[in-house]
């Protein structure tokens, strides 16, 4: 799950101004790694992650039990 919330930072950095937003240069430029960090604090907990708990929360009481 690491990697995959990393690939989602980097490939939004890359969309917003950070053309060489990688795996290996978040470990290795200051500036980067800042970013990614804002980025990551931004998003917890994402609306969007929050309400997609909810919606399925929903679902999941909704069904059956047994």
């Amino acid at each position: 799950m690491r990697d995959e919330i990393l690939d989602i930072c980097l490939a939004t950095l890359r969309g917003q101004g950070f053309p060489d937003a990688s795996a290996e240069a978040v470990l290795r430029d200051p500036a980067l790694a800042a970013a990614t960090v804002e980025l990551l604090r931004d998003c917890r907990p994402m609306p969007v992650v929050v309400a997609l708990i909810d919606e399925l929360g929903a679902v999941a009481r909704a069904l059956p039990q047994g």
